[in-house]
C-alpha cells in the first residue's frame, strides 16, 4: 500500500496572548524493532517509508539505547524515567516480579500519571507497559485494545494456558523444536493442525486470536483486522476528535515481535531468493568472555541454533518474515501519522517514536534481544513536531529514561513527580538542548548511554537486585564497553568496527579509553568494578 504523505510542523504554535501553548504528545512504541529502518543504516532491504518521512520532519537520535534490552524492564524504565541501577529491576523472572511491585517503582509515577496530573487528557492503546503488567488506571480518558500477538495456529481444543493465551500446537512451516509462538509466514499460509487421537486433538484449520475466537481469513481483501491495524484505527479516531485540553496519546505497535505473521503483500516486498542475511564472522565469538556461553546466559544462541537446524533456508525465511513485519508495522504507523497530519492537532503535537529493544538477526549467531551488544541495545528514536528542526541527526548517546524529563521540560509536568511517593529522582536528562541543536546542543546528561541485563543470579521475589550482580554496557559516541558481573570485559570501536567483531578490552593501546568508560559507567550506576576472575 502506498501511504499518503504527511508533514509535521517545525514551528511553535502560540495562543492568542502570545504565550507558548503546551503541545499534545503522540507517543508510539514498537516492539522488538532494531535498526531495520531504512534511514538508520541497519538491514539494507528494510522498507519503512512512514518512519523515513518522520525522520525527514524531525530529529533522529542515531545513538539511542535502551536501559534494559528486554521488553518488560525496558518499558518500566521508559514509563518511570528510572534506570535499573535505581530500581534494581533488570529482568530476572520479570514475568513473576511485576514492575509495579518493585520496591522503588511501586510508589513512583509513570509519565502518563504525570501528564494526567498536569491537566492533560491521557489515552492509550496496545502494549505500552509489558503485557499482563499494565497499570490500567493511568489511561484516565480511554484505552483502546490490549495487545494480541496473534493470529495463532491452534489445535482446536477449548483449553487455554498462561492466563488466557491459546493452547496452540504449532504451524506446518515451523522447524522441528521451534516453538509454536515463533511461527513465521504470511496470513495466507493458513495453519493446518492434523487430528491426533492419541492426544485428544481433534484437528483444526484456520487462525485464532489470543482468546481462541476465530480470526477470519478468506483473502488479503476479506479478512479480520490484525491487532496493530486495530491500534492504528483507534488512534486515528482519537486524533480526529476535538479536544479542549492538551492530550497524551500512547500507541503500542506489536510487530515485529513474534510470531512473525503479517499480510502476504508485505512478504511479497521481500522475495526469498533476494534476501540478504545479516553479516557474520566465522570466529566472531572466539574473543568474547566465557560467561556468555553459560547455560541460559544468552537465549539468542539457542534460538539461532534451533532455527538454522531446520534447513539451509530457514534464516532467510526468518529474515524475510522479520522485514515483512517491520514493513507492516511501518504501514500502521503511517496510518496514525497521516491521521495526525489531517487532524485539528497537526500544528501542536509532539511526535515521539521509539522501540523497547533491538533484536539480533543472526549477528553473533544470535536471534533474540537481551544481550549487551549493539544490535540488542540500539533502537530507533525520533522526535518531531513544534519547535523541532527538520531532517537532523543527533549522535549523542541517549536512552529511554531521557523521555520523561523531556516531557517535563516541554509539557510543564511536575519535575519531581515522586516526591510524595518513592522520592526517587528521575534518572534521565531532558533532550530539549539536543532538539534545539542536534549537533551542538549543551547536553546535561552523561557522555555514555548505559544498559544492563540480568545475569540470572537469583533474586528474591520483588526485591531490589544488587547492581554488582548484573551485566553492564556503556555506549559512547564511538565506543561500546561491556562489563560482566564476573569482571570479564569487551570493548569495541564503532568507528573501525561497527559489527563489534574485534574485542579490544585487552589491547594496551585502548587502556585509557577503557578506563574512561569504566569511570563513566561507575558514575552513572554506582557500580563498584570487580576484578576479573
Amino acid at each position: 500500500m502506498v501511504l499518503p504523505s504527511f508533514n509535521l510542523p517545525a514551528r511553535s504554535p502560540s495562543d492568542t496572548s502570545g504565550g507558548a501553548v503546551r503541545p499534545n504528545v503522540l507517543y508510539i512504541m514498537a516492539d522488538d524493532l532494531n535498526d531495520s529502518v531504512a534511514r538508520m543504516g541497519g538491514h539494507p532491504q528494510a522498507r519503512t517509508p512512514a518512519l523515513d518521512r518522520l525522520m525527514d520532519r524531525g530529529v533522529q537520535f542515531a545513538n539511542a539505547q535502551v536501559n534494559v534490552p528486554v521488553c518488560g524492564p525496558s518499558r518500566a524504565c521508559a514509563v518511570t524515567g528510572l534506570g535499573p541501577w535505581t530500581t534494581g529491576y533488570y529482568g530476572f523472572n520479570f514475568h513473576r516480579d511485576l514492575w509495579f511491585h518493585n520496591p522503588v517503582m511501586k510508589d513512583s509515577k509513570t509519565f502518563m500519571e504525570a501528564f494526567g496530573e498536569a491537566g492533560y487528557r491521557v489515552f492509550g492503546t496496545g502494549k505500552i507497559m509489558h503485557n499482563r503488567q499494565e497499570r490500567m488506571s493511568v489511561w484516565k480518558d480511554g484505552y483502546g485494545h490490549k495487545v494480541d500477538w496473534g493470529p495463532w495456529s491452534w489445535d482446536g481444543k477449548k483449553t487455554t494456558r498462561g492466563g488466557g493465551w491459546p493452547l496452540y500446537s504449532g504451524h506446518q512451516n515451523l522447524p522441528k523444536g521451534w516453538g509454536p509462538g515463533l511461527a513465521m509466514g504470511p496470513l495466507s499460509d493458513v495453519p493446518v493442525v492434523p487430528a491426533d487421537p492419541a492426544r485428544n486433538v481433534p484437528g483444526y484449520m484456520g487462525w485464532v486470536n489470543n482468546d481462541t475466537t476465530p480470526f477470519r481469513y478468506e483473502s488479503e481483501e476479506d479478512r479480520d483486522r490484525m491487532n496493530d491495524e486495530k491500534q492504528a484505527l483507534w488512534a486515528r479516531d482519537i486524533l480526529n476528535r476535538a479536544h479542549d485540553d492538551p492530550f497524551l496519546l500512547c500507541v503500542g505497535i506489536g510487530r515485529p515481535h513474534a510470531p512473525w505473521i503479517a499480510p502476504k503483500k508485505y512478504f511479497d516486498l521481500f522475495p526469498l531468493e533476494e534476501i540478504q542475511l545479516a553479516p557474520q564472522l566465522k570466529n566472531d565469538l572466539r574473543d568474547v568472555p566465557n560467561i556468555i556461553r553459560a547455560k541460559g546466559a544468552y537465549h539468542g544462541f539457542g534460538k539461532y541454533k534451533t532455527l538454522v537446524s531446520g534447513g539451509p533456508d530457514m534464516l532467510k525465511r526468518w529474515t524475510q518474515a522479520y522485514l515483512a513485519c517491520v514493513a507492516f508495522a511501518d504501514d500502521c504507523i503511517g496510518t496514525i501519522l497521516h491521521a495526525l497530519e489531517h487532524s485539528p492537532h497537526r500544528d501542536n503535537t509532539l511526535v515521539v517514536f521509539v522501540s523497547d529493544n533491538g533484536y539480533h538477526m543472526g549477528e553473533k549467531f544470535s536471534l533474540f534481544k537481551k544481550s549487551c551488544w549493539e544490535e540488542s541495545c540500539r533502537i530507533p528514536m525520533v522526535v518531531a513536531g513544534p519547535g523541532v528542526p527538520e531532517n537532523r541527526i543527533c549522535k549523542t548517546p541517549v536512552s529511554l529514561i531521557d523521555l520523561f524529563p523531556t516531557f517535563v521540560d516541554r509539557c510543564g509536568l511536575n519535575p519531581d513527580p515522586n516526591r510524595s511517593g518513592s522520592n526517587a529522582k528521575l534518572d534521565g536528562h531532558s533532550l530539549s538542548p539536543l532538539l534545539a541543536s542536534p549537533e551542538k546542543g549543551e547536553w546535561t546528561g552523561p557522555s555514555v548511554a548505559v544498559s544492563a541485563i540480568s545475569s540470572n543470579r537469583k533474586v528474591k521475589k520483588d526485591h531490589v537486585a544488587p547492581v554488582e550482580d548484573q551485566h553492564w554496557t556503556a555506549r559512547s559516541e564511538r565506543y561500546r564497553y561491556i562489563r560482566y558481573y564476573d569482571g570479564s570485559e569487551e570493548l569495541y570501536d564503532h568507528e573501525t568496527d561497527p559489527q563489534e567483531w574485534k574485542n579490544l578490552s585487552r589491547n594496551p593501546a585502548f587502556a585509557e579509553v577503557k578506563k574512561g568508560l569504566q569511570t563513566e559507567l561507575a558514575e552513572v550506576t554506582g557500580l563498584t568494578l570487580r576484578p576479573a576472575g
